[in-house]
C-alpha cells in the first residue's frame, strides 16, 4: 500500500473535521441547526449529530448542504 493511503484520515477524524466545519459555515450563515435542516430536508437531530461527528451524511447531502450554505465542496474540503 502507499504511503498516501497510510497518511488518510479515519473516518471519525473525518465525520469530526466535517462537523466542526459545517457548524462553522452555518452560524457564518446566521443559521439554526433547524433551519438548516428544514432546507435541506431532514431533521435537526441529524444535523446536530453530523455536526458532532456521529453521523456523515450520504453524497447526496453534502451536496444539498453545500448549495444552502453556498459552499464550494473544492474550498470546504480543501483541509482534508
Amino acid at each position: 500500500m502507499s504511503s498516501q493511503y497510510n497518511n488518510l484520515m479515519n473516518k471519525n477524524e473525518f465525520q469530526s473535521k466535517y462537523g466542526l466545519n459545517l457548524k462553522i459555515e452555518r452560524i457564518r450563515n446566521k443559521m439554526t441547526q433547524e433551519e438548516l435542516a428544514e432546507k435541506v430536508d431532514c431533521s435537526a437531530v441529524h444535523i446536530g449529530y453530523i455536526e458532532r461527528g456521529l453521523k456523515c451524511p450520504t453524497v447526496y447531502q453534502f451536496l444539498k448542504i453545500a448549495k444552502v450554505l453556498n459552499i464550494c465542496l473544492d474550498d470546504f474540503f480543501k483541509d482534508f
